[in-house]
């Protein structure tokens, strides 16, 4: 006779629905990537035209004559990449999850709303790092800011999921 499917184990996982469950979880976190990806490098491109336009290179001449300009184009820049990943995770990442489910797509200002707060925390993550470095060991912002976007994906995940659509983090 088989074994009841119901109660057996595979892998660590109930067969009845934990796997699934963490499956997409684990997907939501490589979309949720890809959508922040692709808004870092909407970002990353304002902000490397920027400073090419304004210093003909992509070496900044100081810290200290650069940085209220870099950190005016990181402003522009991150605020424009934050609403394009926005636009990418409500279509992609969460359609029909958390609040997007529950409060329907009329509050989507609200969580645009939402979602550029909770990516503030991320974003100053970035500049912090960015500007660190550059005054530190003389690294162009441009690379920098590349840095920070690894150091800070973690909490901005963490606490959009939590904060903007109302998902668990790691599970569906």
């Amino acid at each position: 006779m088989p074994p009841d499917n119901s109660s057996y184990e595979l892998g660590g996982f109930d067969a009845a629905g934990d796997a699934p469950e963490r499956r997409y979880g684990a997907l939501r976190v490589v979309k949720f990537a890809v959508a922040s990806g692709l808004g870092f490098v909407i970002a990353e491109a304002i902000l490397v035209l920027g400073v090419i336009t304004l210093y003909h290179t992509t070496k900044v001449p100081s810290f200290g004559d650069s940085s209220p300009t870099i950190l005016g184009l990181d402003v522009m820049a991150l605020g424009i990449g934050v609403t394009a990943a926005f636009m990418l995770n409500e279509r992609v990442t969460v359609r029909g999850q958390g609040e997007e489910r529950r409060r329907g797509r009329g509050n989507w200002l609200v969580r645009l709303g939402k979602y550029q707060l909770s990516s503030l925390l991320g974003n100053l993550l970035i500049v912090g790092v960015q500007l660190a470095l550059l005054a530190t060991i003389s690294l162009s912002p441009v690379i920098g800011s590349v840095v920070g976007a690894v150091v800070s994906y973690p909490v901005t995940y963490a606490v959009s999921m939590a904060f903007v659509w109302r998902v668990h983090p790691l599970r569906e």
